[in-house]
């Protein structure tokens, strides 16, 4: 991670299978790609993703990259289906 930079780290309660390589996996880091900005009725909007889940989504983008995040969590949280932890880190 770069310095300066900000992720989401999504802890799993216990390790699950999907569309990777590798075998199961408890840990995710969700980043923001800030190249990959839009803007629609509702707003800007910013492209979210983990290359170890190997998942990429939209949300709203905050005033800060924290915010921004906070609503990848938000989202996250309403679809994991395994219970999980989060915390923010700091590169």
């Amino acid at each position: 991670m770069r310095k300066g930079t900000i992720a989401l780290i999504q802890e799993l309660e216990k390790p699950i299978q999907g569309w990777w390589d590798g075998g199961p996996k408890k840990y995710f880091e969700w980043k923001i790609e800030h190249r990959h900005r839009g803007h629609d009725a509702k707003g800007t909007f910013v492209r979210v993703g983990s290359w170890d889940a190997n998942h990429w989504f939209h949300v709203a983008e905050g005033k800060t990259d924290k915010q921004t995040l906070g609503n990848a969590r938000r989202r996250l949280k309403q679809t994991t289906k395994v219970p999980c932890t989060f915390r923010y880190v700091e590169g």
